[in-house]
């Protein structure tokens, strides 16, 4: 482990280190609950709702990046396959039921995932990541292509927006932007919550264990690809959730979200919040899409100067965004 590590696992164990995080995760919830009632524009609510959305995605990335070691560039497919997977549950079975859409749509990726990860953890380094670019171009070549099922390069389009009800209640309409907002915001931190607590359990420590050596932690009796393969099944079954729900906020699905670009902006979200916090890629989540909304509205060629933007952050702040934190405690200490 790395000193960096090191002072940052030494700060998490102080009281007054984890009594200033959950302070700062209750005042961000509680901002973020507001926001709606504050900012009534639809844009900035849709916005603010694509950030979570993409923010699940990379911090189901990060299970795999930063606690396991596993470089997957194509993450994005298993959002696409889940979101394909819910609309076409709607369309075809059950046009009102909206959780029980959502629940198909995690088993069926896992389905998916399972078998492809097995494959996948057979080899390590370079080997995984290049195998997760080949399964990612061939779940986009499928997507693109077969259009009686999926649409082809049109995209799958006529779902039905049930209403969101809990306990018998209806609360509302999955059309409406609000409250597509509130249940984003809901199952992202349900979401979050349940990832933390399996990151801080016995089985969360084996993932770092495999991510810092892994030949050491096969001495010691891990079943390294059990593990591995444990580890990838849970990141896609968060990135099937995060596809189910971008699904039911675009009302569409097309092959372009699966496409080795947007796996490459997700990679970048990670990147910018910062690795192995969970938090951090939700932060660079929103970071990047603000930056991409907002240079697109004055060039065409936004992917020029978000590439730029991306490459000083890295280079300058190669922890990411949580990396600020560390250097107002060094100058504070």
């Amino acid at each position: 482990m790395s000193n960096m590590e090191e002072m940052n696992d030494a700060h998490m164990k102080k009281p007054g280190g984890f009594v200033f995080r959950l302070v700062a995760l209750v005042v961000v919830v509680a901002c973020l609950a507001l926001f709606p009632f504050v900012i009534t524009n639809r844009f900035y609510i849709s916005l603010l709702n694509e950030m979570m959305i993409y923010g699940l995605l990379a911090m189901s990335l990060d299970v795999l990046l930063g606690y396991t070691g596993l470089l997957s560039f194509m993450h994005n497919a298993y959002l696409g396959i889940g979101a394909y997977i819910v609309g076409l549950f709607l369309i075809h079975i059950a046009p009102s039921s909206i959780w029980l859409a959502l629940l198909v749509g995690v088993v069926g990726t896992t389905v998916i995932a399972v078998p492809v990860g097995w494959v996948q953890v057979r080899t390590g380094g370079l080997a995984f990541a290049l195998l997760t670019l080949a399964f990612g171009m061939m779940f986009f070549t499928v997507a693109w292509k077969w259009y009686d099922l999926t649409g082809g390069d049109d995209g799958l389009m006529g779902v039905p927006q049930p209403d969101v009800q809990l306990g018998g209640w209806v609360l509302g309409n999955s059309g409406d932007p609000t409250v597509m907002y509130f249940l984003t915001l809901a199952v992202l931190l349900i979401c979050l919550v349940v990832t933390w607590r399996i990151i801080h359990s016995p089985f969360g420590s084996v993932l770092e264990a495999i991510r810092e050596n892994e030949d050491r932690a096969a001495f010691v009796g891990i079943n390294v690809r059990k593990y591995k393969l444990l580890g990838w099944t849970f990141a896609c079954m968060l990135a099937s959730i995060s596809g189910g729900l971008y699904i039911l906020y675009r009302g569409y699905i097309g092959p372009t979200s699966m496409h080795a670009f947007a796996g490459a902006a997700v990679l970048m979200m990670v990147l910018l919040g910062g690795m192995g916090t969970l938090w951090g890629p939700i932060v660079g989540a929103g970071i990047f899409i603000l930056m991409q909304d907002y240079i697109s509205t004055m060039t065409e060629h936004w992917e020029l100067f978000v590439g730029l933007v991306v490459i000083l952050l890295v280079l300058f702040m190669p922890r990411g965004f949580v990396g600020l934190s560390d250097l107002f405690r060094f100058r504070k200490e």
